[in-house]
């Protein structure tokens, strides 16, 4: 691969050294009279910010021995992004590309693809990738950006914890509390792009311990314009409506309840369904869900915790012309904390069980066999933080074993250690490994091409990971140093080497390998008709390094710049397969610049830049480099009313972001956004 050339080093310099030189110019008679809005919470505070996605239960992030980002109520908020993919952005070592109006491909530490397959995203804690295709369909995951409290985003493996999937990272969204949300809101926004949305959200007390809220939310996109002026077949719109219900008991129990119904259709063009010549046909993909989820969350004594999760969930998705998918699912998660007073052990044990069944109708060419399929997974898993020096060298170890019926017993171990440098600083470094389990799709989905044979009929049948016979592993090494290096200043630095062993890929002589010497799984005869199943993947290795930083810089009391930046080369060891990995851009970097202009205006100037995507197998889907800007202009008009002006992806007019193939241009947009609260 071709190494990047140092652009992205002199647009920061460039960028950074723009925002220096008008500084002094900046009264700072006026600064005296300023909100605090971003001094709300000092560095001192923010590194004492509590999370839960690095082991299941809440912990400062100072303390965390992972790679670990918190994308915050407030970032989401003055940064202007329209969607969830769009915040997260703001992670060094995330890589996110837009593939049409509603359509992105999101990945951490590579692998950015339509279904991320080796990611695991979470909302409050639950689990929403499809074991169909053993991954996310982001437009049918729409969360309201103002139910954001935070985004925490773990790069790297975490299988130990999150099980199978979490092999690159995990992304869990954490919404807002109803007691948090009280009273009514109403959000309403557009784009010169055609991106729109209204969101309607009402907050209620019920009695003295119990916050009910209730929310509906339209989202609109236009089909994009291409580089030549013709609008393109991809527009798409989705309706949601939501409730969530906390209550607080005495005996400091917590319970919530949350609810989802979501209808989102997205335009699109796929081939023929024949495939008698390489013409697109027109279609339409829809998705119908709704989802019930409830937690509690119970002390049973002063040294333990018992949280029980359990969801159900319903969908429909239709591919018009080609496939209908209905799905039943039902998780159950349950885990046990115990960490006795004076103890140097904090115990974490859990299992959990989830049920999935389905039934897909597809054209001939293309068939599920078993059409219907009924799946169990099942887990356990336990960890410990053994204090080995107390507040200052923590040692955290575990494991879990997932169950599922392609690859069985996969096992996911994990080591960290700690060491709390002093008060304001800390190092870690960490083994782990992770599997990916592998999706129905793959398994059970096949190609298939009827030929006649001398009066004989026979099918070829072309199935993408038959039987699950090659089962995705990764093992990493990694090192952190996190510090609040001044009062003003906070510094995140990771390394880390990923070795995925095995990888699947493709061969890119693959036609010629099926017509002379193609990988036959089996050779049945089914109905009178021969039947032989072929594998289309070949099994690779792969190893990735590479290194994250993440700066938080408070220059003054009005002013906050954060910078995140990441690089990291990929090295195959069989160099003639095709896979996701290869087209990883080695440099993403990310600068926020934030200004509280007065008590009423806030200024946010985003600046990014991600090398390009090159793949030497397939060099027709290459990507170049890109840069992109944008504004936001805030302005509380009342302590009710808050307007937004702005601008996204600002610079040139269209730009490609991934493979060009699978995805449509972006176009630069001016937006609005109109939030009042009564």
């Amino acid at each position: 691969m071709t190494p990047d050339t140092p652009k992205p080093w002199y647009l920061t310099l460039i960028a950074t050294a723009t925002l220096l030189a008008v500084y002094p110019s900046l009264s700072m008679a006026q600064a005296k009279g300023e909100a605090d809005a971003l001094a709300n919470l000092s560095l001192e505070e923010l590194m004492r910010v509590e999370i839960v996605s690095a082991s299941r239960r809440t912990q400062a992030l100072a303390d965390v021995p992972d790679a670990v980002h918190v994308i915050t109520r407030d970032d989401i908020l003055r940064s202007g992004v329209r969607s969830l993919p769009e915040a997260l952005r703001m992670a060094p070592g995330v890589d996110v590309a837009q593939m049409s109006p509603s359509g992105w491909a999101v990945g951490v530490r590579g692998e950015a693809g339509r279904f991320s397959n080796k990611l695991q995203v979470l909302i409050d804690g639950r689990s929403v990738f499809s074991p169909l295709y053993s991954g996310v369909l982001w437009e049918a995951e729409r969360v309201p950006l103002e139910d954001i409290e935070r985004i925490e985003v773990i790069r790297g493996p975490a299988g130990a914890i999150w099980g199978t999937n979490a092999v690159n990272g995990v992304i869990n969204i954490i919404t807002r509390e109803a007691r948090h949300t009280q009273g009514s809101l109403a959000v309403a926004s557009v784009g010169s792009d055609g991106s729109d949305r209204l969101l309607l959200r009402h907050g209620t007390t019920l009695g003295e311990d119990g916050w009910l809220k209730f929310y509906g939310q339209a989202d609109r996109q236009a089909a994009s314009i291409d580089s030549s002026g013709a609008r393109e077949n991809n527009e798409a719109h989705a309706e949601t409506i939501g409730l969530r219900f906390d209550q607080t008991q005495k005996n400091g129990s917590r319970l919530s309840v949350q609810g989802q119904a979501l209808r989102s259709t997205k335009n699109g063009e796929l081939p023929l369904p024949d495939f008698t010549n390489l013409a697109l046909a027109p279609t339409v993909q829809s998705t119908d869900k709704a989802t019930l989820t409830a937690s509690l969350d119970t002390p049973l004594s002063a040294a333990s915790e018992l949280h029980v999760q359990a969801t159900l969930q319903s969908q429909r998705n239709e591919q018009r012309g080609y496939a209908t998918h209905r799905s039943e699912s039902a998780d159950v998660d349950v885990q046990h904390r115990w960490h006795p007073e004076g103890s140097r052990h904090d115990v974490l044990w859990g299992l959990g069980l989830t049920w999935y069944h389905d039934k897909i109708d597809s054209i001939p060419l293309v068939t599920f066999e078993p059409a219907a399929q009924t799946l169990v997974h099942g887990r356990v898993f336990a960890q410990d933080e053994y204090a080995l020096l107390p507040d200052q060298l923590l040692l955290t170890y575990g494991a879990r074993v997932d169950h599922d019926p392609y690859s069985g017993a996969q096992a996911s171990p994990n080591a960290r250690l700690l060491w709390k440098m002093n008060e304001r600083s800390s190092s870690w470094i960490a083994a782990s490994r992770a599997v990916r389990a592998p999706a129905r799709g793959e398994a059970d989905g096949g190609i298939n091409i009827d030929s006649p044979n001398g009066g004989s009929p026979i099918t070829a049948r072309g199935v993408f990971n038959p039987g699950a016979r090659i089962v995705e592993k990764v093992t990493a090494l990694e090192a952190g140093w996190r510090s609040q290096v001044r009062q003003n200043l906070s510094v995140d630095v990771a390394a880390f080497v990923q070795r995925y062993n095995p990888l699947l890929g493709v061969s890119p002589t693959i036609y010629n390998d099926l017509l002379t010497n193609p990988t036959i799984v089996s050779d049945t005869t089914v109905n009178g008709r021969r039947v032989i199943t072929v594998a289309l993947t070949s099994g690779t290795r792969a190893t990735t390094r590479g290194i994250e930083l993440a700066a938080d810089w408070r220059i003054a009391k009005f002013w906050r710049q954060q910078l995140a930046y990441s690089y990291m080369e990929t090295r195959f060891d069989t160099p003639a397969i095709i896979t996701t990995l290869g087209g990883t851009p080695r440099s993403l970097i990310s600068l926020r610049e934030s200004f509280d202009l007065n008590s009423r205006w806030m200024l946010d100037i985003w600046l990014r830049y991600t090398s390009a995507r090159k793949d030497s197998l397939v060099p027709f889907l290459d990507v170049p480099s890109r840069t992109a800007l944008d504004i936001n202009l805030r302005w509380a008009m009342t302590p009710e009313v808050t307007l937004s002006l702005g601008g996204h992806n600002l610079g040139r007019h269209y730009t490609q972001e991934i493979n060009p193939r699978i995805s449509s241009s972006v176009e630069r947009a001016a937006y609005a956004k109109v939030e009042a609260s009564f």
